[in-house]
């Protein structure tokens, strides 16, 4: 019975004293940078790596489950002609602040007796059907436009990213407090300090994808409505009506130019007439003294004679 007992004596010895030097090493290591830190998280030239137990791609985090619940973006566009654009602007801020939303940009703009405005809000993502369905009453409705984005796969990515830099930072965080060395205090410093940024720019990220899945957004644009005048079918009496109607624009504009005209005219005339009497007379004294002297002459001629 000691003859057996005996190897199995030595065998155990033997595996305590493997163990004894293993976590001697492992002590040793830690007194400066470890090069393997707990539960899996690996140093690479004195810098620690993300934790190995949570395996995180580009992609996502590797075997994460997608949730039940659909993670959507959904954002909506209104087009409606209304009677008035100013009452009925007044009533969809009424409709928004009735389903709990809130203005996020407005444009009015107002053209003679015709107004149009475009008003962009945030809804509750549960409330968007009742929303459009309340708007559509205001008017007289041309188009309704809903789109739909499903980021589950981007909230799950980034769900993993956050938890797996978390983790690594509370470890760093423990590495830190360990450290003993200059060298080793700057390298997990500065290894701290990056996945601390690109963690709080991940909850940002995350932060606004939720908004937007929680908030819809929906424009709704009014216009005026038009009334549609019946226009006769052109015929001959419809032709005579043309004709007579440019007759008479023509009699009214030369009625027009003529009481333009007339006062330069009677100015002319005032000028031009004392101006024209006094060349015809001039022109017939000419006339009378160049007439005298030839009869003169001749009446000299004959009694010469």
């Amino acid at each position: 019975m000691r003859t057996r007992t005996a190897p199995l004596l030595v065998a155990l010895a033997a595996a305590f004293l493997l163990a004894g030097c293993s976590g001697t090493a492992t002590t040793e290591a830690d007194a400066g940078m470890p090069a393997v830190a707990q539960d899996g998280m690996t140093v690479e030239g004195g810098a620690p790596a993300v934790p190995g137990e949570m395996a995180v791609t580009d992609k996502g985090m590797t075997g994460a489950t997608v949730p039940t619940d659909r993670q959507v973006i959904r954002t909506g566009y209104v087009s409606m002609r209304v009677d008035e654009v100013t009452k009925a602007t007044f009533d969809v801020h009424a409709l928004i602040k009735k389903r709990n939303g809130l203005v996020s940009a407005e444009d009015v703009q107002s053209n003679g007796d015709s107004a149009y405005a475009n008003i962009t809000a945030q809804i509750p993502a549960a409330d968007l059907d009742a929303f459009i369905a309340d708007v559509s009453k205001l008017g007289n409705v041309d188009s309704i436009n809903v789109n739909a984005q499903d980021v589950t796969t981007q909230v799950v990515d980034l769900d993993a990213r956050i938890k797996a830099l978390q983790t690594s930072i509370d470890r760093m965080t423990q590495l830190l407090a360990q450290a003993t060395r200059i060298e080793d205090l700057l390298a997990i410093e500065t290894q701290l300090s990056q996945r601390q940024a690109e963690l709080d720019s991940l909850k940002a990220q995350r932060t606004w994808l939720g908004d937007q899945v929680a908030m819809s957004t929906i424009t709704v644009s009014l216009s005026p409505k038009t009334e549609i005048t019946e226009v006769d079918a052109p015929g001959f009496l419809s032709g005579l009506q043309s004709g007579w109607a440019a007759f008479v624009s023509l009699i009214m504009v030369a009625v027009t130019a003529l009481g333009f005209f007339l006062p330069f005219l009677l100015v002319l005339a005032a000028i031009a007439i004392p101006v024209a009497i006094i060349v015809w007379r001039h022109s017939r004294r000419t006339r009378a003294v160049a007439t005298t002297p030839a009869d003169e002459q001749q009446a000299g001629s004959g009694t010469a004679t």
